[in-house]
């Protein structure tokens, strides 16, 4: 039996991929857990690079617009 050694996350496909995956949807495996014999062929080789975040995909939304209420002339 396989044990996992990072987590691994299972998309809407059914394919297992490395914890940061973007395309991962529910937590599968975490360290240290035997990996079920019809998801060995399923695990990701871990030599692989891990894939590229998009670090504005996970941002917060943009910046709201500005109060034109609130001017200095209203008060």
């Amino acid at each position: 039996m396989v044990r996992a050694e990072q987590r691994l996350w299972r998309t809407g496909d059914g394919r297992l991929v490395a914890d940061g995956d973007p395309a991962g949807a529910v937590l599968a495996y975490t360290p240290g857990d035997d990996i079920a014999p019809r998801d060995e062929s399923l695990v990701p080789d871990a030599s692989e690079p891990e894939p590229e975040r998009d670090e504005g995909a996970d941002s917060k939304a943009a910046e709201p617009p500005a109060n034109k209420a609130r001017r200095a002339g209203n008060k």
